[in-house]
Parts: C-alpha cells; structure tokens; sequence
C-alpha cells in the first residue's frame, strides 16, 4: 500500500527488510502519514495483521468504512 509515496516497511538491508514483513513491524513514519486518515490507517493495519485469525477476511475488508 502506497497512500504516502513508500510502503510502512523500510531498512537498506533486504534481509532486515524481509524480516520485518515477516513479523508485521510497521510504522507509520512522520510526516509522510501524518495527512493519512486514522480510518485508513485502521484498514492498513487489519490488513496487514500478522495473526491470519485476526486479520481481515474479505467481506470484512469490504465492509470497513474506509
């Protein structure tokens, strides 16, 4: 997801990268979120849960009011 210009996951090292994905460690850097509404940020973060028991299903994703 790209609503500011980069994705929530960042490090020059691509392993360093990758094991971030895997444990779903994200940030929503200042001030490049900073104009991103809480709604989709909310979104984002369901979406991108680590846990496939609390992440979002599809009629969820759909029913978000984002």
């Amino acid at each position: 997801l790209r609503l500011c210009g980069y994705p929530p996951f960042y490090d020059e090292n691509d392993a360093k990268l990758f094991e971030q994905i895997l444990r779903a460690e994200y940030e929503f850097d200042s001030p490049y979120w900073d104009d991103i509404s809480d709604s989709a940020k909310d979104f984002i973060q369901h979406l991108m849960e680590k846990d496939p028991s609390k992440r979002f299903t599809c009629e969820q994703a759909l029913q978000h009011p984002w």
